[in-house]
């Protein structure tokens, strides 16, 4: 009966990791991709997502594809984790004489002498999409110019290894927004022209992370219940689906200046699935022995959670000036609203034939995030460098993103860095109907040290990282 004791007693105390809050990823497009900066002159079908006025500018028939992956180098030095919340990570006497080594060890400055890095990272932006303008319906009509995409703004995940240190805050997780596009671009006259789009995204998010026994229950029952029933995994699958919408302008007072203006509004998915909860107990094998376990003493557990993310609204400009025929350049500046995302709410969802108390509340499992404004500035320049080859051009590019989330709520399952960009490429019109384009983007996350985590456990992170990013882009024109 004292084993069943503990393990229910611990099933009541869980609770839930501090989930991510929601990033969209906007680097579609050879030009985007080659030279950072494209508002000002949105010239391929991907303006449906940067600024869907540059539609108004693409007559004809195309048809699109661009395919981006990542891959990512971290690495990170963690601070130790109190050895009495946490024992499982070093074994009682590790490292002392005549004791096997400490799987951990920790430095004269508190840290873990080994590093934290991915087992496993994923990353990639896919794309598909056509426009045409409507001049087969009418020729007053050919100034207007409609597109459908469907693509990923946000598909990447993360691995950490499993016995590690960083278990008890993340293990792994992946998030999948993906979706159709559709929009319409308008050139009103020679010196404006408007658009917008409208999204229906499906969305899908899992997270797992690993619990402390010691540090979920009672001081007086903690070495009890870690003798008898260990670290306890918890595993959450979620999705939900919206909609969304964005509106561009872009501005032509002279012939080689061009303004773009966005803004893509803002949106909350709750995604909503189930919770699993596993031990390594020989008192509770699966999931329903835990379950039943809490029963005999009144009490039920969760079986499923609604977890809040935030996507939040973002205003963006760009210029782009052409100097003479063969050289442009490109400045944008993109802001999201993120000091708008303060608390994320997670609500338990009890099944109501269980009988019981519901132990775990909202209250206990949401979490205060206090983001504040992000913004990314970017630098540009496209150069056709061969008078005799206007149709090859030569892009590069420089930029800065701001990350929203304060060293006291990073949290390793979105360890959101500030970043600098540097990018390069090259696109060629290889004849009336085919381009292509080919580029690569580096990533440096900046170098973070966390002192001061207000996450549980503590997320007290020094580290930085690089990711590098190929990317590829074909246009066929009909």
């Amino acid at each position: 009966m004292l084993p069943r004791l503990i393990c229910s007693v611990l099933l009541l105390a869980c609770s839930a990791p501090a989930w991510a809050g929601g990033f969209t990823l906007t680097s579609f497009g050879g030009r985007r991709c080659g030279m950072l900066s494209n508002l000002g002159r949105p010239d391929e079908p991907t303006a449906l997502i940067h600024n869907p006025a540059g539609l108004a500018d693409q007559a004809g028939t195309q048809l699109y594809f661009f395919l981006s992956p990542t891959f990512l180098s971290l690495d990170m030095d963690m601070q130790a984790l109190d050895p009495q919340r946490f024992p499982e990570i070093n074994p009682a006497g590790c490292g002392t004489q005549g004791q096997p080594a400490c799987p951990w060890p920790i430095d004269d400055a508190g840290y873990y002498t080994r590093k934290i890095r991915p087992e496993r990272y994923f990353g990639v932006l896919p794309y598909v999409g056509a426009s045409t303008d409507l001049g087969f319906i009418d020729r007053r009509a050919r100034d207007v110019v409609v597109a459908l995409s469907v693509h990923a703004p946000n598909f990447y995940g993360a691995y950490f290894p499993a016995e590690a240190p960083s278990a008890y805050n993340f293990i792994g997780g992946m998030f999948l927004m993906t979706g159709a596009t559709v929009g319409a671009g308008w050139r009103i006259n020679r010196f404006v022209s408007i658009g917008a789009s409208l999204s229906y995204h499906y969305m899908y998010i899992s997270m797992s992370q690993k619990l402390s026994v010691v540090d979920l229950v009672r001081p007086q029952l903690a070495q009890l219940a870690q003798l008898a029933i260990g670290d306890i995994r918890l595993d959450y699958e979620g999705t939900d689906h919206g909609v969304g919408w964005g509106a561009g302008m872009l501005l032509t007072p002279l012939p080689w200046l061009n303004i773009g203006l966005g803004y893509s509004g803002a949106s909350s998915p709750h995604f909503v699935g189930d919770v699993h909860l596993t031990s390594l107990s020989k008192y509770a094998t699966d999931e329903e022995a835990l379950r039943d376990l809490a029963r005999d003493l009144g009490y039920k557990l969760p079986r499923q959670l609604t977890v809040q993310m935030t996507i939040p609204p973002a205003l963006a400009a760009g210029v782009n000036v052409a100097i003479g025929p063969r050289v442009e350049i490109g400045v944008d500046i993109r802001f999201w609203l993120y000091n708008l995302y303060k608390r994320q709410v997670i609500t338990p969802g009890y099944d109501p034939d269980d009988k019981g108390e519901e132990p775990i509340t909202e209250e206990g499992l949401s979490r205060d995030k206090d983001y504040h404004l992000s913004y990314q500035l970017t630098v540009g320049a496209m150069v056709r460098p061969w008078r005799s080859m206007q149709q090859l051009e030569l892009m590069a590019g420089v930029g800065y993103d701001q990350s929203p989330i304060p060293d006291e709520t990073l949290s390793l399952d979105n360890p959101s860095l500030s970043q600098a960009k540097l990018t390069t490429g090259l696109r060629w019109q290889i004849d009336a109907r085919w381009r292509v384009s080919a580029t690569y983007m580096l990533v440096i996350y900046l170098p973070v040290d966390v002192r001061n985590s207000r996450t549980h456990p503590p997320t007290n992170v020094r580290g930085a990282g690089l990711s590098h990013s190929p990317a590829v882009a074909v246009t066929c024109r009909f």
